[in-house]
């Protein structure tokens, strides 16, 4: 049989014992708290910065647009600029498949629009149905599902 002392040092060891499985407890949570923060203060900065140089992925493509015709220039310079272009094009490969291994995604330019991902701009008459993107003003971005900049399009009218 146990004595009094013994009884109360008993029930103070499991005071404390349940006071350290819930410390231990609170900590596990506020380690994954921590970084469930993190996380998401990752995906904000990589956010900031994507929408930071999108503009200059922009200005690139419509460069890349203008490539101007090489046919007339003498063959020695063809051979030049067409190893530059092949150049300018592998940037912009590496760049998306940089943007794809960060999540960040085109948003469809053609088809039906719809407004999750588009924005109209402008309509214009055609023989298209309506609502049908016709051409595309600024493309459009979307960074792990979220849209970062809705397509900017143009959109048939019948007229």
């Amino acid at each position: 049989m146990m004595n009094k002392s013994e009884s109360t040092t008993c029930e103070t060891c499991h005071e404390y014992l349940d006071g350290w499985k819930r410390a231990k407890a609170d900590y596990a949570n506020l380690q994954k708290e921590v970084e469930k923060e993190r996380e998401a203060l990752r995906a904000y900065a990589n956010e900031h910065l994507l929408q930071n140089i999108l503009p200059a992925v922009d200005q690139y493509d419509v460069a890349l647009k203008h490539t101007p015709d090489i046919k007339n220039c003498p063959e020695a310079e063809q051979k030049q600029l067409k190893n530059w272009l092949i150049g300018l094009h592998a940037v912009r490969d590496i760049l998306a498949r940089a943007f794809e291994s960060v999540g960040l995604t085109s948003v469809r330019e053609d088809g039906e629009f719809d407004p999750e991902i588009h924005e109209a701009v402008k309509e214009e008459p055609s023989a298209s149905p309506d609502g049908t993107i016709i051409s595309v003003e600024q493309s459009g971005w979307t960074f792990n599902g979220k849209v970062l900049r809705p397509a900017k399009v143009t959109v048939s009218k019948k007229s």
